[in-house]
């Protein structure tokens, strides 16, 4: 990755392939979340609590592998989803600094860099595209999502509604995956503290969190299915 800050001078001619952009995340296996994208994204992954490798902070995220550098809705060509996060959505393109100093930026290397994308940045008028737009917009909300995020994860962890996930799965070829460091919300705990939370928006935060659990199972079903695609591919006659 090589991010550099976009400029009409140097990108004005940028096309973007949106749906290459992907490829980004082929090997992303938790994606961070703000909060109010978090109800419509645990419709389709699980959504946990991850701790910042340097602060030790948590943070919601899909979850879209069960081990490092794997994501299983990564196709080869795609991610195989209704529903991205935001995270997702902006790439190729990021928020260089913080407040005023914020700034946009384009990784340089993405493979959504295509002269022959349907994307440009600008238009031929000179203005910028509904693409680049909508891009800004999303960028936006991340922005804007920060501090409400920290506090909905401040709420959670003064509540007492938070604990450590292990996840200890079995596979149909007989491997297993242990993945660690991943918290969630424990529903019997959410239900001593529902009369506490005051924000019902919060509540349902935390209660689409913790139904969102169940959408592991789907990711060992998609882990099983890439594992037997894996095996027909090395069987002979196949």
């Amino acid at each position: 990755m090589k991010l550099a800050q976009l400029t009409r001078t140097d990108h004005a001619d940028l096309r973007i392939d949106p749906a290459r952009a992907a490829a980004s995340a082929a090997t992303v296996h938790l994606v961070p979340l703000v909060a109010d994208e978090i109800r419509t994204v645990a419709r389709q992954f699980p959504v946990f609590l991850a701790k910042d490798g340097e602060t030790g902070a948590f943070y919601p995220a899909a979850l879209m592998g069960l081990e490092p550098h794997e994501n299983l809705f990564w196709n080869g060509s795609t991610i195989d989803a209704d529903v991205l996060p935001l995270n997702l959505l902006r790439l190729p393109f990021f928020v260089g600094g913080e407040g005023a100093e914020a700034v946009i930026c384009i990784d340089t290397e993405s493979p959504a860099i295509d002269p022959a994308g349907p994307c440009p940045i600008v238009t031929a008028e000179g203005g910028e595209s509904d693409y680049f737009r909508s891009v800004q917009a999303i960028l936006g909300r991340l922005v804007q999502g920060q501090e409400p995020t920290r506090r909905l994860v401040d709420l959670m962890l003064e509540h007492k509604v938070v604990r450590e996930f292990k996840l200890d799965l079995a596979f149909h070829d007989g491997s297993t995956s242990l993945l660690t460091g991943l918290y969630g919300i424990d529903e019997v705990a959410l239900g001593r503290a529902r009369d506490g939370i005051a924000d019902f928006a919060d509540l349902m935060i935390m209660a689409a969190m913790c139904l969102s659990q169940d959408h592991v199972g789907a990711l060992v079903r998609r882990r099983n299915a890439r594992l037997a695609a894996q095996a027909d591919w090395f069987t002979p006659g196949a």
